[in-house]
């Protein structure tokens, strides 16, 4: 089999132009059919691959990689663009979805998708949105080798190593069309190629389909098939045919056949009994009838109930209350996978076929431009390119274009230019209205898999995973980088709307990824270029230049943190705001503050001052080292199915520029109604140094604030969008046990000597009882009670979350197994922990050390005291050490404290925030607390008399501080959208 696949190097394995076709077509590679009547270029005109650059920012980012779920190679790409569903009249009538005169289109669509055909037959389908796998599309029993969007009709057309061809209706991801080949010989079907039926040649034609039975309707246009027998066969769709209910019922392979003898158009298949069904049991055929496989299944399935499969893991459409719809998928409704009512099994017909198309595989068809004419262009193992015109009553070679260079495995087309990539490493470019070849290009001795052109740019992806980009204007090579561990397969590209230079490149390999590259034809000098602000676009680019700072907030990145700050002061500026950089406490980090000014024009009915709104965030982030299990590099930020991995990504400079891309996207179409200032500091994951003495000192720029925003927490979950509405407050205190000697030899002085470490394990022994209750005189005074209304909103988030993986999670490694009594305790219950036990000097197992240490913490909750807490807690320890029998010394020191904080749910800021979430998400928001605190929080809510309101964007699953922290795109770009909506509606308060 000369398919595509993962385990050779692309075709190379066979010489098609040396080895008889399975039809018997004969192998002499003169007895083609017509000469080319251009000139031959000659090798004069080739172009040698130069060294190429390295991979930078100007040639290719990688986005994110998408992952096949079958493990399989992805041999086939398409790309199809978001769109508004069509109305039915564009369609010529109302039609279901194989155009057959019954019922109605249903499923409406707006995001874009990915379509990756594999070598495993399945089609996995991306969602452009949220850039994670959507669904899988299976009923193919070969590898799934081309794919062929068909817009106007909204059909996803897959060709496969089984001989068939299967139409998808794409709004619902169910099987329309299932076309067979006309005998059992075909092979393969390598390439496909659609052609409108208003391009197509009409001379001279006045055929019409007979049959006294079928009403003609003209089709949309003819598909296309290049076929491992050397053939080109071609079929209408949809078939002029409008048949009654009874004609399109679930097919029965026992019916009988009624061929259109001559036309194109073929009827739905009532089969005669063949070899394959001769083969089957009674129980077999009654299983295929019903959608499952036979038990012993042949070459060509005709499984037509396998339309889509979801996934498992990300739940579609409508669902329980108990279990969320959340936007891993974006559809109306749930992807149907019972028997496809309203789907057809066609078949090419014998008169429908161009026999010896070729003198091997057809291994790519196109449509082109020749002297202003639409022609097809196919390209096949016998090292040719035959002109083609698609006629309505024929296919007409025109010439053909020959080459000394082996098999042309891959096309891309632009006007009148045809680019034909060769097995051995050779791209032909071809000028169609001349019939010549206008340039060689050899970038390396690799078979050319495929091509797709942006612009400017030819990108060529090869056999040894590597792609070319090529610029179009000088037949340079612009660069090359690795695009995949060994074979490149397809591509595909999508250009970014609004934009004729900037587009993405999308490559499948045979490490059963597709990645997506953003390229550029010209430098962006905007960092947010209002081309493409999202975070799959400029805001991509922005985020993994500020993760690329270490803005670790110690003495050794001191530098580092103040270039990361100037980079976000740089970035709010070119976003509109008035930038400020404001120093922080002596030897440490400096906070930006950004204000974005109200610039719609103001509402009559509204008061003449605008709300003014202030945002906290901090740039600082944890350190991180590849050692500590890292799967990308945390400094370099990286995507992968749907998901952004690097340092920093979630906590916190993702919500910053979520947030800022808020404002500024809305001062950009001049609709800010509410000024927004953005306090961001560098040094919160150390305590928040300096940073009350900055805000307490530049009040006049500040200004009165309104309302605080925090987006520094995450959900409980993956499923369920949240609004947090309260913190527990920390005591940070470092115990320490010295004493007057040095290090001493447990052999000599053991038993003898007051020894440090020992004394410090009995007094942290002393804070909690054997049950683990704390032992703290006092330590559960003052919790405030547990209101009814309060307790529902624990009962709530448990009954949404049951028999989600949610819920699970909620209770894992707790020793409570009452859901809502694990989610109290950890919210709004006081705790004590002990973090860590150092000793002086190296940890030697002889060794008495002369000093011991310990971090200790403690949690409190509305409405205890901070001042109460610390002067129980250090009551406690001084007094378990006194009874100690012991000459060494207590030290005990408080190095950082936060207050608790709880909001208001009934504030209008907090209301307005739920409305906007529930029109983000279309689910209404789990109100929840978290057991961690937020410095600063309290004591800007605080400071300003203004309530605040903490919206978290980032899933349980980020891993802040953790190794592989990551945040979802998805939650990025609602969370941006959710911000812009908050701020608008705040203004009507």
């Amino acid at each position: 089999m000369a398919a595509r696949n993962g385990t050779a190097s692309g075709l190379a394995a066979t010489r098609p132009a040396s080895v008889a076709s399975s039809s018997g077509a004969a192998s002499d590679s003169n007895s083609r059919p017509l000469a080319s009547d251009g000139p031959i270029a000659s090798t004069s005109k080739s172009a040698t691959a130069v060294p190429a650059p390295n991979v930078g920012d100007k040639l290719a980012v990688l986005l994110t990689t998408l992952s096949a779920q079958d493990d399989e190679s992805i041999l086939s790409i398409a790309v199809e663009e978001a769109r508004e569903s069509r109305d039915d009249h564009r369609l010529g009538t109302s039609v279901n979805p194989s155009g057959v005169g019954i019922g109605s289109r249903d499923g409406k669509r707006q995001t874009g998708r990915v379509y990756g055909g594999s070598q495993g037959g399945d089609i996995h389908v991306w969602d452009l949105a949220t850039l994670s796998l959507r669904s899988r599309l299976t009923g193919h029993d070969g590898a799934v080798l081309a794919l062929q969007l068909i817009p106007e009709r909204d059909w996803l057309v897959s060709a496969s190593g089984d001989g068939t061809v299967r139409v998808w209706h794409t709004p619902t991801l169910s099987l329309v069309y299932l076309i067979h080949p006309p005998h059992d010989n075909i092979g393969d079907i390598l390439s496909l190629a659609w052609v409108p039926y208003n391009l197509l040649d009409k001379a001279d034609s006045d055929r019409r389909p007979n049959g006294a039975a079928a009403r003609v309707r003209k089709p949309a246009g003819r598909l296309y098939a290049g076929c491992q027998d050397t053939s080109i066969q071609w079929i209408d769709l949809p078939p002029p045919f409008q048949l009654s209910a009874e004609d399109v019922a679930p097919v029965s392979h026992g019916g009988r056949m009624s061929p259109v003898s001559g036309s194109p158009h073929s009827p739905p298949i009532f089969k005669t009994p063949n070899r394959f069904f001769d083969s089957l049991t009674e129980a077999d055929r009654a299983r295929t009838r019903i959608g499952l496989s036979a038990s012993s299944s042949g070459r060509h399935s005709l499984n037509t109930s396998n339309a889509a499969t979801p996934l498992a893991s990300s739940p579609v459409g409508s669902a329980p209350k108990t279990s969320p719809p959340i936007a891993h998928a974006q559809e109306a409704g749930p992807i149907r996978t019972q028997f496809e009512p309203n789907s057809v099994e066609l078949q090419f017909q014998a008169e429908c076929i161009a026999p010896f198309a070729h003198n091997g595989y057809v291994y790519c068809l196109s449509l082109a431009k020749c002297n202003e004419q639409t022609v097809l262009v196919s390209g096949s193992g016998d090292e040719t390119v035959n002109i083609w015109r698609p006629g309505v009553d024929a296919l007409s070679l025109l010439s053909t274009l020959e080459s000394e260079y082996d098999a042309v495995l891959a096309f891309a087309a632009r006007d009148n230019t045809l680019f034909a990539g060769h097995q051995g490493g050779v791209i032909k470019v071809w000028d169609l209205d001349s019939l010549t070849c206008v340039r060689i290009l050899r970038p390396h001795k690799h078979d050319i898999l495929a091509l797709s052109v942006i612009a400017s740019s030819l990108f060529s992806s090869s056999a040894n995973g590597s792609v070319q980009r090529w610029d179009l204007r000088t037949f340079r090579l612009a660069g090359e980088w690795k695009a995949h561990d060994n074979i490149v397969l397809a591509s595909d590209v999508r250009t970014l709307r609004r934009s004729r230079t900037q587009g993405w490149l999308l490559t499948g390999g045979n490490d059963a990824t597709v990645k997506i590259w953003d390229v550029r034809d010209e430098d962006v000098t905007s960092p947010l270029s209002p081309l493409d602000r999202g975070f799959q676009g400029e805001l991509f680019h922005t985020l993994a230049k500020f993760v690329s700072y270490r803005t670790i907030a110690d003495t050794e990145h001191r530098e580092e943190c103040r270039q990361g700050a100037l980079y976000l002061k740089r970035v709010f500026r070119e976003m509109g705001a008035e930038t400020h950089l404001l120093p922080g406490a002596a030897e440490r980090n400096p906070i930006v503050l950004a204000t974005f000014k109200a610039n719609a024009p103001p509402r009559p009915d509204t008061p003449r001052r605008r709300k003014r709104v202030l945002y906290y965030g901090h740039y600082d982030v944890v350190s991180a080292t590849a050692s500590e299990r890292w799967t990308h590099d945390p400094w370099k930020m990286s995507g992968q199915n749907g998901w952004l991995y690097g340092r920093g990504v979630t906590d916190n400079k993702g919500p910053i520029l979520a947030v800022a891309a808020a404002a500024s996207d809305l001062r950009r179409r001049q609709e800010l109604e509410v000024d927004l200032v953005m306090t961001i500091e560098g040094e919160e994951e150390t305590g928040s140094a300096g940073f009350q003495e900055a805000i307490r000192s530049h009040r006049d720029i500040i200004g009165d604030i309104d309302v605080v925003l925090v987006s520094n927490s995450y959900w409980i979950g993956e499923d369920w969008p949240c609004l947090t509405f309260g913190l527990r407050g920390v005591i940070h205190a470092t115990l320490k046990v010295q004493s007057s000697r040095e290090n001493l030899h447990s052999g000599i002085w053991g038993g003898a000597t007051s020894e440090p470490l020992t004394d410090l394990v009995r007094v942290i022994a002393s804070l909690t009882a054997p049950d683990g209750s704390v032992q703290i005189p006092g330590f559960l005074a003052d919790v405030r009670k547990l209101t009814s209304q309060e307790k529902l909103l624990y009962e709530t988030i448990v009954q949404r979350c049951q028999g989600a993986d949610t819920l699970k999670k909620l209770t894992s490694g707790s020793i409570i197994s009452d859901p809502v009594q694990s989610l109290i305790t950890r919210w709004r219950q006081p705790a004590l922990s002990v973090h860590k036990v150092e000793v002086v000097g190296p940890a030697q197992k002889s060794l008495i050390p002369s000093a011991a240490s310990a971090a200790v913490s403690v949690r409190i909750v509305p409405d205890q005291s901070l001042e109460a807490m610390i002067d129980k807690l250090t009551k406690h320890l001084e007094a378990a050490f006194a009874t100690l029998r012991t000459e060494n010394k207590l030290t005990i020191d408080i190095t950082q404290t936060a207050d608790w904080w709880l909001g208001d749910l009934e504030s209008p800021y907090a209301q307005a925030m739920a409305k906007s979430i529930s029109a983000q998400w279309h689910l209404d928001p789990l109100f929840i607390r978290e057991g961690g605190s937020v410095p600063s929080l309290p004591f800007l809510e605080q400071e300003f008399g203004a309530v605040a309101v903490h919206f978290p964007i980032g899933t349980s699953s980020d891993n802040a501080h953790l190794p592989n922290e990551r945040i979802r795109v998805l939650n990025l770009e609602h969370g941006q959208t959710i911000v812009s909506k908050w701020l608008t509606r705040i203004a009507e308060i």
